[in-house]
């Protein structure tokens, strides 16, 4: 949707459904559509550069991140911290674990369960796709100088 549609498809409800309407909608029909862009491309370039898609890089940088330098997580930990099913995440991280970018090691606390730890194979494609994604963020974003970038931060933080 470009930026005509977006004011014609507003107008439209205001005219069409004025019980509907709301200003706020100015607001978050242009603040989803930035999301589904970012996300959209920023996948797109995950998967035609790195062979990866943004949940298990989601993942990849749990691990990579949240770990304190152990690069190792339990399952149960991982499904906390993300947005997925339990069943989405069994998935995934056999996905991973074929790509040779996570292991599953046994867990001397509990031996009913196996850790997932980041290979160095894993550590690279994290490091090298974020950076990648965050230089595509850092274009996309370099649309808004210092001063307005750190007051949509402010902003949307106010939100949050």
């Amino acid at each position: 949707m470009n930026i005509k549609q977006f004011e014609t498809n507003i107008g439209n409800v205001k005219k069409f459904s004025p019980e509907v309407y709301k200003n706020t909608m100015q607001l978050s029909i242009p603040f989803f559509l930035l999301h589904k862009e970012l996300y959209e491309k920023g996948d797109n370039l995950l998967k035609e550069d790195f062979s990866l898609n943004q949940s298990e890089l989601d993942i990849l940088a749990a691990l990579f991140y949240m770990t304190e330098g152990s690069f190792t997580m339990t399952p149960t930990e991982l499904y906390e911290v993300m947005f997925f099913s339990s069943g989405g995440m069994t998935k995934i991280l056999k996905k991973l674990e074929s790509k040779n970018f996570i292991k599953r090691i046994d867990n001397k606390y509990d031996k009913r369960s196996k850790l997932v730890q980041l290979t160095n194979k894993g550590k690279d494609i994290t490091a090298n796709s974020l950076k990648r994604i965050v230089e595509f963020e850092d274009e996309y974003f370099s649309k808004l100088n210092k001063e307005e970038q750190n007051l949509l931060k402010n902003l949307l933080l106010k939100m949050i």
